[in-house]
């Protein structure tokens, strides 16, 4: 008796083991770098598992959606909502993705009025690699590396601090950026944060166009000035350096979403702002 019991605990042992070095060998998933939260649990106390849950649920509960009005005196608006321009508190921006950590940015409903430069071609920043800066493709709108734009103008400034003091002649794309709440009279704290998306941000809002092209054409409709008709099919710079060329920068073709490089003195393509909310 004593026997067959040994050997049925042998044998369940045995399966058990298989099992676990099945689960072992699985193939890596692209969602393997994060935390499961039962992984938490083994690894972790108690606090540590509670502040981690309640990082992902403020990771994913937002007051925004796509597409989202955003007004001057920074209230939101839905577009049936909105009815009429109160040229007082017009509309800013209009909601088009979400950071990493689950933070809304908007788009600016105003591109520059004409294509611009990222760096003209006497300019230091013209050939500086601003490796801070770099965006790799994974996939067609998939990036690694610096995806959050918020922070490249400063990075610029700090290695090409004599050009930069001239973004007007020398960075023109980022002095449309830079002024844009100057320039649509914008003031308050809402005239603060404004910059350029990077190439991750940039192909967020491609991929989220037809929400906030429904949000930028309504708000045209009902003032022909107080936004852009759309994003239309332009070419868009990010903030984002290439990791190819030195003098090359990244842009998204809103033709048909092909994110590319091209040199940072190409005349052909227009700058949008954006800001977190």
């Amino acid at each position: 008796m004593k026997k067959t019991a040994i050997s049925i605990l042998i044998a369940f042992l045995a399966l058990s083991m298989a099992a676990c070095s099945n689960t072992n060998s699985k193939p890596a998933s692209s969602d393997e770098s994060i935390v499961k939260p039962d992984e938490a649990r083994v690894e972790s106390d108690n606090s540590t598992v509670k502040e981690l849950e309640e990082s992902e649920n403020n990771a994913v509960i937002s007051q925004f959606e796509i597409g989202d009005i955003i007004l001057a005196d920074g209230s939101v608006m839905r577009e049936a909502d909105l009815t009429t321009i109160d040229s007082s508190n017009v509309p800013i921006a209009v909601i088009a993705g979400f950071q990493e950590d689950g933070t809304a940015f908007g788009v600016g409903v105003h591109r520059s009025d004409t294509p611009l430069q990222w760096a003209a071609d006497d300019s230091a920043g013209y050939t500086t690699n601003f490796t801070e800066n770099i965006c790799i493709q994974e996939s067609d709108f998939d990036f690694s590396g610096d995806t959050d734009g918020s922070d490249n103008w400063t990075v610029i400034c700090t290695q090409d601090s004599e050009d930069t003091m001239d973004a007007a002649t020398y960075y023109p794309a980022f002095y449309f950026v830079n002024t844009y709440a100057e320039t649509y009279k914008l003031t308050g704290n809402i005239a603060l944060g404004w910059y350029m998306p990077s190439i991750a941000e940039l192909c967020d809002i491609y991929q989220n166009r037809e929400a906030v092209n429904a949000s930028l054409r309504y708000i045209y409709s009902l003032d022909g000035s107080a936004a852009m008709n759309g994003l239309e099919t332009n070419w868009y710079w990010s903030s984002s350096q290439a990791g190819s060329e030195d003098d090359y920068a990244w842009f998204v073709h809103y033709f048909n979403g092909y994110a590319g490089e091209c040199p940072k003195n190409f005349t052909n393509v227009h700058a949008l702002a954006v800001r977190a909310f």
